[in-house]
């Protein structure tokens, strides 16, 4: 072979090789792109196939009425989705759960729903745009529907801008309790002036018997206390409806009420110490140790009142007060007290949405809220719960309600969480006399101010 020959095949199999080279990379490249792509499709797949991390948060842990009939449905829906979630389930105590959700509505990081009151409780959260117009929800569920529920049970979740920023789940009625074997003993009529309830008074205090298990410890539970006494008044239903815009609490009506308090305490009609036996439990632990002849309380109390007491208590109105106008026996406070929130950066994001959608599904759900009613819960949703299940007191509490107008609190009204704490924290300074009727009510109204 010649030179010349030798260089043309020596440059022949340079360019082969280089050609080979070229399409083994190139063939690397594509099968790369390939992998890539497939890659792409499978992190673009729908939310609902992948598992999505949620938050729940409430106030019915242990210690609650409510724990033991919500804990097992909750497990029962986590472990129906428990291959597309993971939710995390996050209980506080009342109080430590309200300071949890204003932190974290000033952080703007809010769990993904959780149960919460509406009123001055979730203003903060409307302000900061962190909640959702559940009239989005309700138009994506097809299993829950705002016609489900009684509508005025949206009033507490309303806000000033009409819009409505939570789900009703309980209803709920203020209930005055007597114990009909007391009466019996010491031969005493039920109540039904103010004038009779001093005579009761004066024959129980005589016997060594409280009178009337009510006291104030953070303003529970004076303050329903004190609302139930003020709607018996001329225009004070009026005055609590405009209460959220006039932010005038400081009326005659509201006046008139600390005045009866404070007659109340001076007939010895609480118990001495209204610190100690202040809350809820303290008050019906005196009544249902029968230390007490009579007290005020509401449903979610209802699982820790025993049978034997249940069967021996009637519902009777709160006797009528001094200068009273509007009858007792014709009205009971009634409203919506508890719901839940949703977050509206969760439920707008796409890998989330489907997953709240249906967490939310779960909490008003007919299953839930039918559960919840052995606690002594009140549904806010139009549900049949099978009366003649429930407790006795409920059964009470159910048949005294028939044909009431249901009236509001200040617990519903007042316009700001700071002027709901004043009223709470000021009510205990009444009760211990550390307040007159006067400087009460201008105590509570300067926070408006």
């Amino acid at each position: 072979m010649s030179k010349l020959s030798k260089i043309v095949l020596a440059f022949i199999m340079v360019a082969v090789l280089c050609f080979c080279s070229v399409a083994c990379v190139s063939s690397k490249d594509s099968s790369s792109s390939s992998d890539a792509s497939q890659s792409t499709d499978k992190s673009a797949s729908p939310a609902s196939q992948r598992k999505v991390s949620l938050s729940l948060a409430t106030n019915w842990g242990e210690g609650d009425s409510k724990f033991a009939y919500f804990q097992p449905k909750f497990e029962e829906f986590a472990n129906a989705n428990a291959d597309s979630m993971e939710i995390q389930l996050i209980t506080y105590s009342t109080e430590d759960y309200k300071t949890k959700i204003r932190t974290q509505t000033a952080s703007g990081d809010l769990p993904d729903a959780f149960t919460f009151w509406g009123g001055p409780l979730m203003k903060n959260m409307v302000d900061a745009g962190l909640l959702l117009d559940v009239d989005e929800y309700f138009k994506d569920s097809t299993t829950v529907k705002k016609d489900d529920f009684d509508p005025s049970s949206f009033g507490y979740y309303t806000a000033a801008d009409g819009k409505v920023y939570g789900i009703p789940i309980e209803s709920t009625r203020g209930v005055f309790l007597v114990n009909t074997e007391i009466f019996k003993k010491y031969n005493l009529q039920f109540p039904t002036t103010y004038d009779d309830l001093k005579n009761v008074s004066k024959v129980l205090n005589e016997n060594g018997i409280i009178p009337i298990a009510m006291a104030s410890n953070g303003g529970q539970p004076a303050e329903f206390f004190f609302s139930e006494i003020y709607v018996q008044f001329s225009g004070a239903e009026e005055e609590l409806d405009k209460l959220p815009s006039s932010k005038k609490f400081n009326t005659q009506n509201a006046l008139k009420v600390a005045q009866i308090i404070e007659d109340m305490i001076a007939n010895n009609m609480f118990p001495e110490d209204t610190v100690a036996n202040g809350g809820w439990g303290p008050c019906l632990q005196l009544y249902t140790d029968q230390k007490a002849a009579m007290t005020y309380t509401y449903p979610w109390m209802f699982e820790f009142i025993p049978e034997n007491i249940q069967e021996i208590s009637e519902i009777i109105p709160l006797p009528k007060m001094p200068g009273a106008d509007i009858e007792p026996s014709t009205i009971m406070t009634g409203f919506t007290i508890y719901g839940f929130l949703i977050n509206k950066a969760s439920y707008t994001d796409p890998v989330k949405h489907d997953a709240v959608l249906k967490l939310c599904d779960f909490l008003a759900s007919d299953d839930l809220s039918l559960s919840l009613t052995n606690s002594g819960m009140v549904p806010a949703k139009k549900i049949d719960y099978g009366m003649s299940k429930q407790k006795l007191i409920y059964q009470k509490m159910m048949k005294y309600a028939e044909g009431k107008k249901l009236v509001q609190v200040h617990y519903t009204k007042m316009p700001t969480q700071d002027s709901l704490n004043m009223l709470d924290t000021s009510l205990d300074e009444l009760f211990i006399k550390a307040l007159s009727p006067q400087e009460f009510v201008d105590k509570v109204q300067a926070t408006l101010e």
